[in-house]
């Protein structure tokens, strides 16, 4: 009999594992089901900071807002030969050894044991999924959904690397996972990209020849200021417009400079 006493259930964490191949970038491999089936999993890219060690992992939070954080656990080290199905010690991207970031996301407030049988259990379950996207090299494939599973409560301890939680303390985040601001500062400036576009003021429309395939050839000149068309003193229009546009220009741009301000 166990006299009432209650038998504490395993963390539940979910894996996760970013590298590259070849000729593709570094991306993320696989995610947590949840992060890929709400689209937030590019969150990894931004809090797996860390140099390479074999002898550490590193924990981090992921602070989103007061009510909801993420905490990870992570090793970050080489991509063996091996598990890709070469010879050698390491995977090679070109000359250099290919980088391998792998651990698991926890959304309670206390993470898992950092053991070896954590990091093991990990590398067997995104094992495949890395190999195929080494093998397939290209950014076609898409992250691979994973499930949650019981991190193991004993085992042989790894030294651990506390993280400064990201974001990081005194930063303002009011949209969930830090994306909706950077997609309304790219919004601001295409905005201003069209309104120069608009007026006739973006780069390259003052220079002397069109760039491009083909060579489209010289812009013809603009009117002699001194009105040599055979009318004298029909530049004036052309000097007005000039000034307009460029005054119309700076008051739009510094609208738009005060509405970027205010969404830093």
């Amino acid at each position: 009999m166990d006299h009432g006493m209650k038998h504490s259930e395993p963390v539940q964490v979910w894996p996760f594992a970013l590298t590259r191949s070849v000729n593709t970038g570094f991306r993320i491999v696989a995610a947590p089901d949840f992060l890929v089936d709400e689209d937030r999993y590019s969150l990894l890219h931004d809090v797996t900071a860390g140099d390479p060690t074999d002898d550490a992992v590193y924990r981090r939070e992921y602070r989103v807002r007061e009510s909801e954080s993420l905490r990870l656990l992570y090793r970050v080290v080489y991509l063996k030969a091996s598990d890709v199905g070469l010879d050698g010690e390491y995977a090679m991207s070109g000359p250099r050894r290919t980088p391998l970031i792998e651990g698991v996301v926890c959304r309670t407030s206390s993470g898992p044991p950092a053991t070896q049988e954590l990091l093991a259990e990990v590398h067997r379950r995104c094992g495949a999924d890395v190999r195929a996207f080494f093998e397939a090299d290209t950014t076609t494939r898409p992250v691979s959904p994973l499930p949650s599973f019981g991190a193991p409560e004993t085992g042989e301890t790894v030294r651990v690397v506390e993280l400064d939680p990201y974001p990081m303390e005194g930063r303002t985040v009011t949209t969930p996972w830090g994306r909706h601001r950077p997609r309304i500062r790219r919004f601001a400036t295409a905005a201003l990209s069209a309104v120069l576009s608009a007026l006739g003021l973006r780069t390259g429309r003052r220079t002397g020849t069109v760039s491009g395939e083909g060579g489209r050839g010289p812009v013809p000149p603009e009117p002699t200021r001194g009105g040599t068309s055979g009318t004298t003193g029909q530049a004036a229009p052309g000097r007005s417009r000039r000034l307009a546009r460029a005054a119309g220009t700076i008051v739009l741009t510094l609208l738009l400079v005060l509405v970027i301000r205010k969404l830093k």
